[in-house]
């Protein structure tokens, strides 16, 4: 079983920790690629570390979560963002909508939502996965197919030039 590499963002070490201790990342189908205390330092660990999932916290200094989903979104279209927050603020949930965030979840998370939350992304990651795999499967039988086609008509082509010169 593949695991996806997840990135855990906030500038409250306690929290970083307590979220690595707590939830179960690889029986969720996760592997924890590291983690980083501000958005700006997240950014590059993303690219760097080559992450499927960042799980940050809205307000970091630096770069606060808002902004690195933005980022990311540009940067990297198929990262999945969870942003959670401790402030009960609907703009803050209304712009994580509008930069595609996967979920917006308030403090304190429990585990259960966590399991929750990371086994939908698993599976809709997982969905991405195998319709790259089924393209890129559908892409190499048409290249066999059409090659086949084209020595074919060459072979026609052949013969009746062939028969014309006899």
């Amino acid at each position: 079983m593949e695991l996806y590499n997840i990135l855990l963002v906030d500038d409250e070490t306690d929290v970083l920790e307590a979220m690595k201790k707590k939830i179960d990342w690889e029986a969720l189908g996760f592997c924890l690629a590291g983690t980083a205390e501000n958005g700006q330092e997240a950014l590059e660990m993303a690219e760097q570390l080559h992450v499927d999932v960042v799980m940050t916290d809205i307000k970091m200094p630096y770069m606060d979560g808002l902004t690195l989903c933005k980022k990311l979104k540009e940067n990297y279209r198929n990262i999945k963002v969870v942003i959670y927050s401790g402030f009960d603020d609907f703009e803050f949930a209304r712009e994580a909508v509008h930069l595609e965030a996967e979920e917006y979840l308030l403090k304190p998370i429990s585990s259960k939502d966590m399991e929750n939350v990371f086994g939908k992304i698993k599976k809709k990651l997982d969905e991405e996965f195998n319709q790259h795999r089924n393209v890129n499967k559908l892409y190499e039988y048409y290249r066999k197919v059409s090659l086949q086609c084209r020595n074919s008509l060459l072979w026609v082509f052949w013969k009746v030039k062939l028969r014309e010169n006899v």
